[in-house]
């Protein structure tokens, strides 16, 4: 019997182009960590000096950007054209695929649960919001696969502990290259070897190879941070979405070759964030322009940080997330719609509120002249919470 191999090209190359005889050459490896040292310290600087209302701008976005690279790392291809409808529980999760380990439900709800317990508290306080708003999975109860997710998170949190726990220098490559040689030596993050299934057709044995399932480095980019602050190039141990990748981990490479790769994933993902933080400065100078005159526990503005930096929602995620009444979200819901923050779309027949983020000559109009800020309906809401607010001040005190 003859057999007839037939090779799939999709995935990772068999030779990385960097990949020679030689090693890098140390002045391309000092001018890439050069590069990611920058770009760390001036991340670290951006965040020193955000505002709470940029904070919480900033972590929401940091959220979506975490949850869209780890489903996209974990082999969810269509993770980005499917995650709103998703969150607001309208539409299927994820296609599932054999390169995924398992389900993209299992991946958010093992990043969600371990951000929710995150030192930071913005970042913390943002991640039991979404949870709270979110649909994921509405229809899919837990799966015994789920539990690799889990453990995932468990795995790289120790690996990454490993790696800089000796590291005393203010940067982070040493540590780095530590924790990719732990990588490649962890049979749940090494990568794969490629699949060779053998199939009959007729008279021959076809040998088809597949791509190999990818493993959950994603997890590893959620715990990236505690390896940075433990040098001290950061003060935040924030997750850094998708600066590590496969790619560092390939036998071919040579240790120059190795430490480059790394160096610019990471630069690359530190420069994300950064422009992260452009955003939730710019949306922050909108609602100070918009909303600024509520005072600081108002639901609108926290609605619509929402609705901006990660996704719309539903009436009844606003209702979960936020604890407000089904007449209080309609208050919200029309306040900022009449203040064209906000504007309605019908979803398979779910009304979601979907952020708008209004033109510059608008911003200049007195605070006055905005229909929301006299919407009755929001004034009473927003008093009511107040009279809440007063009233659990008083009889939260000792006994």
């Amino acid at each position: 019997m003859q057999c007839l191999a037939i090779h799939y090209t999709f995935g990772m190359e068999r030779f990385h182009p960097l990949a020679a005889d030689t090693d890098a050459p140390p002045e391309e490896l000092a001018l890439a960590q050069g590069e990611c040292a920058l770009a760390l310290g001036r991340l670290d600087g951006l965040l020193a000096g955000l505002t709470d209302t940029e904070k919480r701008l900033f972590c929401v976005g940091l959220l979506r950007e975490v949850l869209l690279s780890a489903l996209a790392q974990a082999g969810f291809a269509d993770a980005e054209h499917q995650f709103n409808a998703w969150f607001a529980g309208l539409d299927r999760g994820p296609q599932e695929t054999p390169l995924t380990a398992c389900s993209a439900y299992a991946v958010v709800r093992a990043l969600l649960g371990e951000l929710s317990h995150h030192p930071w508290e913005p970042l913390a306080d943002a991640a039991q919001t979404i949870a709270l708003a979110a649909r994921f999975g509405a229809d899919r109860p837990m799966q015994a696969e789920d539990a690799l997710a889990e453990e995932a998170i468990g795995r790289a949190i120790t690996l990454v502990s490993q790696a800089g726990a000796e590291d005393e220098t203010p940067l982070p490559f040493a540590g780095l290259g530590h924790l990719y040689a732990l990588l490649r030596a962890d049979p749940l993050f090494a990568p794969v070897e490629r699949a060779v299934h053998i199939r009959s057709l007729g008279n021959r044995a076809v040998a088809i190879e597949q791509a190999a399932p990818r493993t959950p480095l994603w997890a590893v980019d959620a715990a990236l941070g505690r390896l940075l602050t433990a040098c001290g190039a950061w003060q935040l141990a924030l997750p850094c979405p998708g600066a590590v990748t496969a790619e560092p981990l390939q036998p071919q490479l040579w240790p120059g070759e190795r430490a480059i790769v790394s160096a610019r994933t990471l630069r690359a993902s530190a420069t994300r964030l950064a422009d992260l933080v452009v955003k939730a400065r710019r949306r922050a100078a909108l609602m100070d322009a918009q909303l600024g005159h509520l005072r600081a526990s108002a639901r609108a503005p926290q609605v619509w940080i929402v609705l901006a930096a990660f996704a719309p929602l539903g009436l009844d995620q606003m209702a979960s997330a936020f604890g407000i009444s089904r007449r209080g979200t309609y208050a919200i819901r029309d306040a900022l719609v009449a203040a064209r923050m906000a504007r309605r779309e019908t979803v398979k027949g779910k009304v979601l509120l979907v952020a708008e983020e209004p033109r510059r000559e608008r911003l200049s109009a007195p605070l006055d002249q905005a229909p929301a800020l006299s919407h009755p309906a929001l004034a009473e809401f927003d008093a009511a919470m107040t009279d809440i607010d007063q009233l659990l001040a008083r009889t939260s005190g000792p006994g």
